[in-house]
Formats: C-alpha cells, sequence, structure tokens
C-alpha cells in the first residue's frame, strides 16, 4: 500500500490556477504593448477567454493590473543569478545585466510609464501600490548589485551615491530600450555595453 505524503489538489483548484495564472501571462503581455491604456477586453483577447472569466478571477480592471506588475517585479528576484563565491564577478556582472535586459524588453511599455510616473500620480490603491512595490524594488537591485560590485573591487565603506545612480541607469528599462530600439541591439549586446561602462566607472573611482 503506497503511503500519501501530501493531499491531492483538487481539479478544480489546479483548473482556477491555470486559469489565473494564464490570465495573468496575459496581463503582463497586454501591459508590455500598450502600458497602463490597457483594457480587461485586450487582455480577455490574448488570454482567449471571455471578459466574464477574467472578473470571475480578479475583481477589477486595477487588481489585475496590479498582480501582473507585481509578477513582472518577482520574476527578476526569481531569474537573478547569485553571487560567485570565489569573488570574481565579471561574467555574474554580465549575466545580472543579460537577465535584466531580457526582462526590460519582455516587461516593455507599463514599466517605462511607471518609472516615469510622479510619486503622487492618481493612480487607483492597487496599481499605486504596485507601482511603489516596483520603485522600491528597482532601489534595493540597484543598492545590492552597486555593493557587491565596489566590495568584490577593493572599495571600502559604502560605494558613492553617484556609482549607485549609474548602476540603476544600466538597470533600467531605459537603457534597454534606447540602445535596442534605436541602436537594434540585442539584451546581450546591452548587458556587455552597460558592463564595460560599470567597470570603467568602478575603476575611476577606485584609482583616484
Amino acid at each position: 500500500m503506497v503511503e500519501r505524503t501530501s493531499p491531492v489538489r483538487p481539479l478544480a483548484d489546479e483548473a482556477r490556477d491555470a486559469a489565473r495564472s494564464r490570465i495573468l501571462r496575459a496581463a503582463g503581455t497586454v501591459l508590455s504593448r500598450r502600458g497602463l491604456a490597457a483594457t480587461v477586453d485586450d487582455v480577455a483577447d490574448v488570454a482567449c477567454v471571455s471578459r466574464r472569466t477574467v472578473f470571475r478571477h480578479f475583481a477589477t480592471r486595477e487588481g489585475l493590473f496590479a498582480a501582473a506588475i507585481r509578477s513582472g517585479v518577482h520574476r527578476y528576484a526569481e531569474q537573478l543569478p547569485p553571487p560567485p563565491e570565489d569573488g570574481d564577478l565579471r561574467g555574474w556582472l554580465v549575466e545580472v545585466l543579460t537577465v535584466t535586459h531580457r526582462l526590460n524588453a519582455r516587461n516593455g511599455r507599463v514599466y517605462w510609464e511607471l518609472a516615469a510616473l510622479e510619486p503622487e500620480a492618481a493612480l487607483s490603491p492597487e496599481l499605486l501600490g504596485a507601482a511603489t512595490e516596483r520603485r522600491e524594488s528597482r532601489r534595493a537591485f540597484a543598492a545590492e548589485v552597486t555593493t557587491r560590485l565596489w566590495h568584490a573591487r577593493g572599495g571600502a565603506d559604502a560605494a558613492p551615491p553617484w556609482l549607485v545612480d549609474a548602476v540603476a541607469v544600466h538597470l533600467s528599462g531605459f537603457t534597454t530600450q534606447s540602445l535596442a530600439g534605436d541602436f537594434g541591439r540585442t539584451p546581450e549586446e546591452v548587458a556587455e555595453v552597460s558592463a564595460r561602462v560599470l567597470e570603467a566607472c568602478l575603476r575611476s573611482v577606485l584609482e583616484c
């Protein structure tokens, strides 16, 4: 007799979770293309479900889009590589930048719009919360990457604020769009350029 070690989830629960995930993915696609001008009908079309089905899983348009934005934010943390144990961060930096620029390209228009919003922008509480979480996550991510690079290259105390700003710029969707859109660069090429710039910044401050 086989001993059951964990409860079996009802098929209805699995179907509900699958439908919710499908709608969230569709919302991410629509927000990438249309930004905050996207509609629930757009999401329903991409997900190949009815408008009624969308609202069965998400009570409001704002709640749906806030969930999709948060899902995009969490995707960065899930896909970023851990730092190496040997202290050589050059390859890690390129990999971090490559993953970031790929995700930036995927997230698209909504992230540029959110980055350009004033903190007091007239958004619903759900969207404002998601926008705030995105902003705070970006700041923490830039600070973490900067600190790892700074200490690995022999920097003492805290890295200078301008270096954090430089790292933030080269992790941003604006860098992705500028080089990919205007110059036809791939996310991998954008990452290589960004890595070279950031390493030059590190050398300049450490050699002063």
